[in-house]
């Protein structure tokens, strides 16, 4: 079995998971390992994005470090070319294409993410791809920023563990102001839409850095009460955030300039134990301020690189300290417990169906 799942199999392969940003597909062709397959991205000539087996079937050279002719990819070692779609269409040494067809996987691009499906082709389905709409992706009166990528050599758990219980932020992020407030949320919890929901409502008060966020007009006095959620679309997608202020000294009329920024953290597992760890804001105020911008992207690279250096610690010691003692789970465990066994259930279907 693999930590944390009654299975050696860890990794869910029918979703669909962020496989680049938009702008990293370009015409050179880059390779990235996902569900533990190389894989070829590069864009057609019309600008389709392309997801190919990374690997030649002829010598096992990599795609990657071949050429585009055209729409084809053209393998550096021998030569052999292969259409978009994955067909063999010329073998230099003997003047012919063949019959044989390299695995290609269907790419989504949606705004500023690609989409890779990897599993069962015949469940295949684009709806499937979490909902823009909840998050403010691409849609009107939100702004996105703050791009960042993170490799992690670790389990992709321990990252959804990671996220789902924040009373980590007072240590790990201990440069956070207010991060205090994340020992001890009074938790609740929500299923909707398909999605799980992990809500932590805590009191909070101004400190610098709301006025780093909201700027220095949105001030206010007192207490304000706040939502904080974890949103789980699935082991590819959770959305976070700083919180949505519900009323401040029990006064429910908060100023619009406290508005709300999601915090997306996309989770593609590369092998059982290493994850691309994609990560991007939304919010619906400060739109187009540079300065913000900045000041988010920088805070996002520093804090998913303190969770980087705290997850590959545990990786680095899981497997032998797993047995040799039991797991201690705690209140604050609840909706990591709760999502691993939405998982292992994942996890068990598509077993089933390849039994």
């Amino acid at each position: 079995m693999a930590y944390p799942f009654s299975s050696d199999q860890t990794m869910v392969r029918n979703r669909w998971y962020i496989a680049a940003f938009s702008d990293e597909i370009t015409r050179e062709p880059m390779e990235r390992t996902i569900l533990g397959k190389p894989v070829v991205f590069y864009r057609t000539e019309a600008g389709a994005a392309v997801a190919m087996y990374g690997i030649c079937p002829h010598r096992y050279f990599p795609l990657a470090q071949g050429k585009l002719e055209g729409d084809a990819i053209v393998c550096g070692y021998h030569g052999f070319k292969f259409d978009f779609d994955g067909k063999c269409i010329e073998v230099p040494s003997q003047g012919t294409g063949t019959g044989f067809c390299q695995p290609s996987y269907q790419i989504e691009e949606r705004g500023t993410l690609c989409w890779i499906w990897m599993g069962d082709p015949d469940v295949c389905d684009p709806a499937l791809i979490p909902p823009y709409e909840d998050f403010g992706l691409d849609q009107p009166g939100w702004y996105d920023s703050s791009y960042n990528y993170c490799h992690i050599e670790g389990r992709t758990q321990l990252l959804i563990d990671n996220l789902l219980d924040l009373t980590h932020l007072p240590y790990v992020h201990h440069h956070i102001p207010g991060a205090e407030g994340m020992k001890d949320p009074k938790l609740r919890e929500e299923e909707r839409s398909g999605f799980f929901n992990l809500i932590r409502e805590m009191p909070l008060r101004w400190n610098p850095f709301h006025e780093l966020i909201y700027g220095k007009d949105a001030k206010f006095e007192g207490e304000a009460w706040v939502e904080n959620a974890s949103a789980v679309y699935g082991p590819e997608l959770i959305r976070t955030g700083l919180g949505t202020i519900q009323s401040i000294d029990g006064d429910t009329n908060v100023p619009p300039e406290l508005g709300t920024i999601h915090i997306l953290h996309g989770i593609t597992p590369e092998t059982e134990n290493s994850v691309h760890y994609f990560g991007f804001s939304t919010r619906d105020f400060r739109q187009g301020d540079k300065g913000l911008d900045e000041f988010q992207l920088n805070s996002d690279v520093k804090i998913r690189g303190q969770d980087k250096v705290a997850i590959e610690a545990v990786e680095a010691r899981l497997d032998n300290a797993a047995e040799f003692q039991q797991e201690l789970l705690v209140k604050s465990d609840t909706g990591a417990v709760k999502v691993r066994k939405m998982i292992q259930a994942m996890l068990d279907a598509e077993a089933g169906q390849n039994a």
